[in-house]
């Protein structure tokens, strides 16, 4: 009985199959995006009703559908944000250097002399 875990540890050991730092990335930005949509949600729905209760004398599904369009459209560029302001709080080495590689890729765009390329090629390596 002892085989089958000893052998799922040297296999995930063996191959790096055990990348927490992903695992902890992802659970960072995932669940603080989860509870930031639910709030919104929850507001949006609470105010539309409150708003639409005045208007219409119907079903207030006019506050889910509108709230549930809200939150498909925020998904995205909130989980970017919170994608960014994640990496630049606890993985800064990462953040540092994507920040570095885009200057350097502007600065290629823009020189055409190869001796000040090479000099800045040098200042980014170092």
């Amino acid at each position: 009985m002892l085989a089958i875990p000893f052998t799922l540890a040297i296999a995930v050991l063996h191959y790096r199959l055990w990348d927490i730092d992903v695992i902890i990335n992802r659970t960072l930005v995932y669940g603080t995006l989860t509870v930031t949509l639910g709030l919104i949600f929850v507001g949006l729905v609470l105010g539309l009703q409150f708003l639409v209760r005045g208007m219409i004398q119907q079903t207030n599904d006019i506050a889910l559908v509108a709230s549930t369009l809200v939150i498909a459209a925020l998904f995205e560029p909130l989980r970017r944000q919170i994608q960014t302001l994640i990496d630049r709080r606890f993985y800064r080495q990462k953040y540092d250097a994507a920040k570095t590689i885009a200057a350097f890729g502007a600065i290629l765009r823009n020189e055409v002399d190869l001796n000040q390329l090479s000099e800045s090629l040098a200042a980014v390596v170092q």
